[in-house]
């Protein structure tokens, strides 16, 4: 709208005075708004607004010296300053210049407006949360109740708020996102002392402001008739300041996401009381609502550092109108007495361990708007009273143990917005998702992974049935991608992937104008899709999964808009289009992997400023060099996966500006040259998988320095040198495979800087990272229990140290037996000596141990009986000598498979009888018999020699007289006499 129409739109417009008409009331809100959401990754999220104003305000408007009422709030006058004119307008009452984009400092703009009562600058918007999407997109009109965060379009500064001394008559002051940061958090409390002086003042908002430092809690006490207290989002320390009992007129406070610790402070007087995202902040559950809470209608404690249960004597607490208490650790069951807070409208108790079933008492809750309890433990049926819940817009009942069906009143429910099941175990069919609701015109449906299979048959298209978000992942869906879907105009995220769905994509679905989140994965979907792909813009990234399918033909053009893109694991062929960079300027997420892609890597597809954070062209057969844009452009990445391709030459040096890597995998190629020097520079690295390429030269020992790298994978190269002593400083090391290389000298023997392996891991967690609501994971190979393993998920327990097919010499070093985290151990095919050391028996977490092909020596440790989940076992071919020792578990793995090529042990394991006595003989014999290649040779030579002179020396004595001869011989005969004889 342009800047001489700002006047046509009038509150109140005319008053007649003295004959004359005056303007006093000017009212210019934008009656909707943007909305924002903040995705995962911290992207702000928005929806557009067409009524919103652009420009300047117009000089004009300031000639108004009758104004009592001017609201521009909630446009876009684009960073311009607040106007110095406002101080012409001395009889404004109301003044609302809040969210409309302006900058600049804060002079004296409202010096002179005495008579103002209400003023509200604020630059902040306030943000929703898709990660808690279950009451973000409850309703099509998000509360305040969801704000999460600010953000601000604005850039409003204020060093000094000496502007306020004149406002002795202000009841409102709202300066949300203005920027108050200048003032120290300690000495300095101009801010506090300023507004401290308006006595007159009822609420006060200050969230986002950037304030730290404790609550000016001594400066607010002069503020007596204050009702409401907004701090949220800043950085405020210590306790909840216990003065604040002594405002007895405050009924709402909020100190949201601040640094509060302490307990949470108990202020009978309040209506609402909201505490969230205050991680040290300690809250009894039980003993909170023992108390009473005479007027307590609102109390918020997500994410605090709660504990308890849910007390019966929540009951008393009969004013409540929501409670929020998701991210609480909350145990126990969800009591009964819960249903006699007959004001309750919304229940938020997800993310919690709640246990047990959903009571029937909760169908007294005639108010209940929106019911929440996401991620629980709770079990049993879905109970037939939540459909008596008349008023229900959001059933949250995700991520739970329900089993059975879906009741089927559920149809009853008319206001129903948001009904999510998914992730559950029911055993039901759904004969027509269509008309689940036909009383309703829900938001979102989410059935997926819930053990319900959905049928499409029957599906015929109701026009009330308009979602804009469907998710059906793994319901077991049958056939083709179902007609009724072509008529839903207001689909925005559609999620089918995980079933079993045949045939073509149709082309409608191309054309559905609002959609933005489309994922067909894992089914058997053929065929080829059209060559330009078209996306719009929603909540979400825009997302496109067509992986795990068989989709054939050259790779389509993406659509430009889009940030999340998997086309992996189909039969994509041909080269990667050199204009696909331009389509994926703000892609966050592409997976190529897994198809039939040939020719070398555009280098487009990394522009200049690139956002990208993964990129995976993994398993094709791509060639040529890796372009340097990599480094240069994508800086932003997390993950980088070249791996099974046929690149050559060596690796760009410009990757070491790519500092925010964390991930990797450049295996499977011919990659040339030494180790790569950049490595050194990427400090977060955690993933590093160099294997299978032709890589010479020794392991650099600053290997050793990458603290936060949990994977080492350099095997099959043909690296040489010693294992650096640094790599035993890898704290956080769980995997290191260095076989099939080149490898001498001995193991370190200082092993216990590798702290992760030192404990058994009773839980683990998966590896990988969230970019953009998808998750990325990592893949590992190992040799375990003789078997080469791909593993497609990575834990934090997949640990192992594999040295094998080296040059390795030398002892394993008595610190092996520290290792206890350690699940598999290959040292094979090396020239290790000495003996098994006894410490090996305290790896308890050892499942596969194979020390084959080495020159050990000596007993098998007794203490190899100890390892009750050793599964694998391989000692072959080495010197080993003496009894086996015996274990019930042990005798298991004992085969002869696994022993075989050690001549001198000995025990019913191997059908082998060993010596009487304690075999120290046997033993002492065998240690003779073995040794190293040299001992043994100078023992058999120092044996001929002993024969050959003792022979010939008894024939020369003999031979000196005739007469012994005859001696000897009759000696001969009497033996044989009496050898015969007995």
């Amino acid at each position: 709208m342009e800047r001489h129409r700002l006047l046509q739109m009038v509150w109140n417009p005319m008053r007649k005075s003295s004959n004359t008409q005056h303007v006093i009331g000017v009212k210019l809100r934008n009656p909707q708004p943007d909305h924002l959401v903040r995705g995962l990754q911290s992207k702000i999220l928005t929806r557009k607004s067409s009524k919103t104003l652009n420009g300047t305000i117009s000089n004009s408007l300031f000639n108004l010296l009758y104004l009592e009422y001017l609201d521009v709030s909630r446009n876009n006058f684009h960073q311009s300053r607040i106007p110095l004119q406002l101080t012409n307008l001395k009889k404004l009452t109301y003044l609302n210049l809040s969210n409309s984009v302006f900058s600049g400092v804060l002079l004296d703009q409202f010096r002179n407006l005495s008579n103002l009562r209400y003023l509200d600058l604020s630059c902040s918007f306030p943000i929703l949360d898709l990660s808690s999407v279950s009451y973000n997109l409850s309703s099509r009109r998000p509360s305040m109740n969801s704000v999460v965060s600010y953000y601000s379009y604005s850039n409003i500064y204020s060093p000094s708020l000496s502007w306020l001394e004149g406002l002795i008559n202000l009841r409102d002051l709202r300066l949300d996102g203005v920027d108050l940061s200048g003032f120290a958090s300690e000495k300095n409390r101009d801010w506090a002392e300023a507004i401290s002086l308006l006595s007159n003042l009822r609420q006060l908002s200050l969230s986002d402001c950037g304030i730290s430092g404790t609550i000016p809690v001594n400066y607010l006490l002069n503020l007596t008739s204050l009702s409401s207290l907004q701090l949220g989002f800043n950085s405020f320390l210590s306790h909840i300041p216990p003065q604040l009992t002594n405002f007895s007129s405050l009924s709402s406070l909020d100190l949201t996401s601040n640094l509060l610790g302490g307990t949470i402070l108990y202020l009978p007087q309040l209506k609402e009381y909201i505490v969230d995202g205050n991680g040290d902040l300690g809250i009894n559950i039980s003993y909170l609502f023992q108390l009473p809470w005479p007027h307590l209608e609102t109390i918020s404690t997500r994410s605090c550092n709660s504990y308890g249960e849910i007390p019966n004597s929540i009951s008393n607490v009969s004013s409540l109108v929501e409670l929020q208490m998701s991210s609480s650790t909350i145990q126990g069951t969800v009591p009964d007495s819960i249903g006699n807070l007959s004001e309750l409208q919304s229940l938020d108790l997800s993310f919690n361990s709640l246990t047990g079933n959903i009571p029937a008492s909760l169908s007294n809750l005639r108010n209940l708007q929106v019911l929440s309890l996401y991620e629980n433990n709770l079990d049993g049926q879905i109970p037939e009273s939540v459909c008596q819940m008349s008023a229900l817009e959001t059933l949250n009942l995700a991520g739970n143990n329900f089993k059975g069906r879906i009741p089927k009143c559920i149809n009853q429910l008319s206001q129903i917005q948001v009904f999510r099941v998914n992730n559950n175990y029911m055993d039901d069919t759904v004969p027509s998702i269509v008309s689940m609701f036909p009383k309703a015109d829900p938001f979102q449906i989410d059935l997926s992974s819930s053990g319900l299979t959905v049928q499409t048959d029957s599906n015929t298209f109701s026009p009330n049935f308009q979602p804009e978000i469907l998710s059906l992942h793994a319901c077991n869906i049958k056939g083709k991608i179902p007609d009724f879907i072509s008529n839903l105009t207001q689909i925005a995220i559609l999620d089918l992937g995980n079933n079993s769905l045949t045939g073509t994509i149709p082309l409608w679905l191309w054309t559905l104008p609002k959609l933005s989140y489309l994922d067909l994965s894992c089914n058997h979907l053929h065929g080829t899709v059209p060559p330009s792909l078209k996306m719009n813009v929603f909540y979400t990234a825009t997302h496109l999964n067509l992986a795990d399918n068989n989709l054939q033909g050259p790779l389509p053009l993406p659509p430009d808009i889009i940030e999340v893109l998997d086309l992996s694991h189909n039969q994509f062929n041909g080269s990667i289009p050199t204009q696909i960079g331009e389509r994926l300027y703000i892609a966050k997420y592409i997976s190529l992997s897994g198809n039939k892609l040939t020719g070398p890597i555009p280098p487009s597809l990394c522009q200049e400023n690139s956002p990208l954070m993964n990129l995976d062209l993994s398993n094709n057969s791509l060639s040529g060099t890796i372009p340097s844009q990599f480094g240069l452009n994508c800086k932003s990445l997390i993950s980088l996966n070249l791996g099974i391709n046929h690149f050559t030459g060596v690796l760009p040096d410009t990757l070491r500006k790519a500092t925010n890597l964390r991930s990797l995998r450049l295996n499977d190629n011919q990659l040339e040259g030494l180790f790569p020097d950049f490595i050194q520079d990427l400090k977060g690295l955690e993933f590093l998988n160099l294997g299978t390429n032709k890589m010479e030269g020794e392991i650099p020992g600053f290997i050793g320095d990458l603290s936060k790298l949990r994977v080492l994978l350099l095997n099959f190269n043909s690296f040489n040198g010693s294992i650096p002593t640094k790599t035993t400083q890898l704290k956080n090391l769980q995997f290191m495979d260095l076989s099939q290389n080149q490898l001498v000298g001995s193991i370190p023997i200082q092993l216990s800087g590798f702290q992760a392996l030192l404990q058994m891991h009773t839980k683990g967690y998966l590896l990988g990272y969230m970019i953009e609501l998808t998750y990325l994971g990592l893949e590992l190979e190992m040799v375990s229990k003789g078997l080469e393993l791909q593993l497609t998920t990575v834990y934090s327990y997949n640990t192992g140290l594999d040295l094998s097919e080296n040059q390795l010499e030398g002892e394993i070093p008595e610190d092996i037996g520290k290792l206890q985290g350690i699940y598999m151990l290959n040292l094979s095919r090396n020239k290790l000596s000495g003996q098994i050391p006894e410490s090996i028996g305290n790896m308890i977490s050892l499942e596969s141990l194979d020390l084959s092909f080495n020159h050990l020596e000596g007993e098998i440790p007794a203490s190899l009986t100890q390892l009750d989940y050793l599964g694998w076992l391989d000692l072959s071919n080495n010197n080993l000598s003496g009894r086996i020792p015996a274990g019930n578990h042990f005798d298991t793995l004992a085969k002869p498979p696994a022993l075989a090529g050690n001549p001198f042990l000995c025990g019913p394991q191997i059908s082998k009888s060993c010596s009487k006595g304690d075999d120290r003989e046997a033993r002492g014999e065998a240690m003779e018999e073995r040794g190293t290649g040299k001992e043994r040779l100078i023992w058999y030579v120092g044996l001929f020699l002993s024969y050959w002179l003792g022979f010939w020396g008894f024939l020369g004595f003999l031979s000196v007289k005739r007469e012994w001869w005859g001696r000897y011989l009759e000696a001969m005969d009497e033996v044989a006499e009496k050898v015969v004889a007995t």
